[in-house]
């Protein structure tokens, strides 16, 4: 209001009164006590939504569950603890190191060793890593290191190759063929068993994995700030699907980038659900390593596969895990 207003105040006043009694009553005849259409439409509005926070939160909830059955989170160490309450030492074997779960089976040729499944649902660089390294592209992580698995494999005659070359042309792993084998209880305790090609499918074909594994060995470097020999298979790369010059066991077949055919991912619906503690077993044969890039022309002729990767497990190899005793 102006100076020169005071004249005409209470008009003025009057004026302004009513333009704030009109301005309340339009505030709250269109959002305090909207119209019926209108507060139809904002009932609708106000339904929907509910409705779909309701589905939201009933998502999250199975989501929740589902990840409660199968992917609750667990620290290692709190999955060792379960191992060692549930897992005997396996019979007549000899642990390697008083700190690791590794042991070794001289007449049988064989090294077992204690681990869990940390993934069931992702592509794959190996089977197996130390844990605390590259769960995420592994289906089993174990209580142990690679150069631990690498002496063990000595022990009981294994004989490391050479790790893959690149160059000048691409040369595969060579060493010992090692067979693989995952154990593990079921709800009720009885032992269950898959040699480990099994948990390994192609990608885009559906089919396990037919390829063996050979003892490469990694290697050792020295370490130019400490000076000390580190061993480059404990970076994660113990049992590989995918060529590595670090790899402790490769497959014996050229399984890189440059080969679309050879990809890997876990054979989810034949694992163990997430969590689940496993024993490893790994045995040497005389055999050569079986497998045939499927890039070359003859490689379709030979379809049959061998007996150790369409028979049962044998029981010598069951022999390392005996079932769980009732409580």
């Amino acid at each position: 209001m102006q100076p020169t207003d005071i004249a005409n105040a209470p008009t003025i006043v009057v004026a302004e009164f009513q333009d704030a009694r009109m301005f309340r009553h339009n505030f709250l005849h269109f959002f305090v006590r909207p119209p019926m259409p209108l507060f139809a439409f904002r009932l609708g509005i106000l339904h929907a939504f509910t409705l779909l926070t309701a589905c939201i939160c009933l998502s999250d909830a199975q989501m929740s569950t589902s990840f409660a059955q199968d992917d609750s989170w667990l620290t290692p160490s709190a999955i060792q603890e379960q191992i060692e309450k549930s897992f005997v030492d396996p019979p007549e074997s000899k642990r390697m190191f008083p700190d690791g779960r590794v042991w070794i089976h001289r007449d049988e040729q064989a090294v077992v060793v204690d681990g869990y499944v940390c993934q069931r649902n992702a592509p794959l660089e190996m089977f197996a890593c130390p844990t605390q390294t590259k769960e995420h592209e592994a289906i089993v992580a174990v209580f142990a290191k690679s150069q631990l698995i690498h002496a063990a494999l000595l022990a009981v005659g294994g004989v490391p190759g050479k790790p893959v070359a690149f160059e000048p042309k691409f040369t595969p792993a060579s060493g010992t063929t090692i067979r693989v084998y995952a154990l593990w209880h079921d709800a009720e305790g009885k032992t269950q068993a898959s040699i480990a090609q099994n948990w390994v499918r192609q990608m885009g074909k559906n089919k396990a994995m037919e390829w063996d594994w050979v003892f490469a060995g990694s290697k050792f470097v020295k370490d130019p700030d400490s000076g000390r020999e580190v061993y480059l298979g404990d970076s994660g790369d113990l049992i590989c699907v995918a060529n590595f010059m670090t790899s402790t066991l490769d497959v014996a077949v050229k399984s890189d980038a440059d080969n679309s055919g050879l990809a890997f991912d876990a054979f989810t619906d034949r694992i163990p659900k997430r969590n689940t503690p496993v024993r490893l077993v790994l045995t040497l044969t005389d055999e050569p390593p079986y497998g045939r890039d499927p890039a070359e022309p003859d490689a379709a002729a030979s379809k049959e596969l061998p007996k150790h990767l369409t028979e049962p497990v044998p029981d010598r190899v069951l022999q390392f895990l005996p079932a769980r005793k009732k409580e």
